[in-house]
């Protein structure tokens, strides 16, 4: 993943890329008149109907999830419309004959759960929202398919290195990388504590196994102290200052901080920087053009949608 933001699709699109919508009861459907009215007084009833397509109820809340969880307004009318256009997705891709990759819905999944700090720190953004574990993975899976859709229709429509050139240029602030290291990390509630911890590393025992005896940060302590890579300005002062002082994979002296005192060491120091055109040039090119066919799609989708036959049962 990249170490620095390129935020070029606004907060929508980004919503949509990673989650779509969802994809419950989406088959067609060639029951009589007589038969939708039956399966509509079933739990999950059909709502809408798109030409001869269904839409049930459960495809319209999975849509109200996605946009809870994205921090959007989602009203019932709005995630009609959002249901009816990627009913209509759905729809192209049966033409088409494409599919979502299920490797692709999976890698999407496990980066919101690298983004938001792990499975348990997913589950509890999902009950929040609310959305279920099914919603979300049925919107994945049809973001997924909408790219596939937008890739098959709108493939050749590129962005020139220029163009990425003059957007590099206008928005040098968003290639900005903090300075960051490796950080390992052992908190305790004294300093005496924090000294006889030093003693044992001192000693030479290792690393992790001092931090699986003394500290107290009980996430950190089942890692043996490492935290990963960590942006140095994220850091409080003093423990920052610390570590900015201490030579590379040395141990620093016990330093007072949030909820204690810290040993800290520090491996894989990088300085802040601006990330180069040069590195960057690739993923602009991909993200701008990925936003060109995602308008592409859309402005599709418009004239699609003013020519289907959508009905509220």
């Amino acid at each position: 993943m990249s170490r620095y933001a390129t935020p070029i699709i606004v907060a929508a699109l980004v919503v949509v890329a990673l989650l779509g919508a969802a994809i419950v009861g989406a088959a067609c459907d060639d029951a009589s008149s007589a038969d939708d009215a039956r399966v509509s007084a079933s739990p999950d009833p059909v709502v809408l109907r798109v030409d001869d397509r269904p839409v049930r109820q459960s495809a319209v809340d999975a849509v109200r999830a996605e946009f809870r969880l994205g921090g959007s307004e989602d009203s019932e009318a709005r995630a009609e419309r959002e249901a009816v256009r990627r009913e209509l997705v759905r729809r192209e891709a049966e033409r088409l004959d494409l599919t979502a990759d299920a490797a692709e819905v999976s890698a999407r999944r496990q980066a919101m759960v690298d983004q938001l700090g792990g499975e348990q720190a997913l589950a509890a953004a999902l009950e929040q929202v609310p959305m279920t574990e099914e919603q979300l993975l049925s919107g994945i899976t049809d973001g997924v398919l909408r790219e596939a859709v937008q890739d098959a229709k709108f493939g050749d429509l590129t962005v020139s290195r220029n163009a990425a050139r003059s957007y590099y240029e206008r928005h040098r602030d968003r290639f900005r990388e903090a300075a960051s290291a490796h950080l390992w990390s052992i908190q305790v509630a004294a300093e005496r504590i924090a000294e006889t911890a030093l003693g044992r590393l001192r000693s030479g025992q290792p690393f992790e196994q001092v931090a699986r005896q003394f500290s107290t940060d009980a996430q950190s302590r089942d890692a043996g102290g490492d935290l990963g890579t960590v942006a140095l300005e994220s850091l409080p002062a003093p423990l920052r200052r610390a570590v900015e002082r201490a030579p590379a994979g040395q141990v620093t002296k016990p330093v007072q901080g949030p909820g204690g005192w810290y040993l800290l060491k520090a491996t894989d120091l990088k300085q802040a920087r601006v990330v180069p055109f040069r590195e960057a040039e690739a993923r602009i090119v991909e993200e701008l053009a990925r936003h060109k066919r995602f308008v592409a799609l859309d402005e599709w989708l418009d004239g699609q949608r003013k020519a289907a036959t959508v009905e509220r049962l």
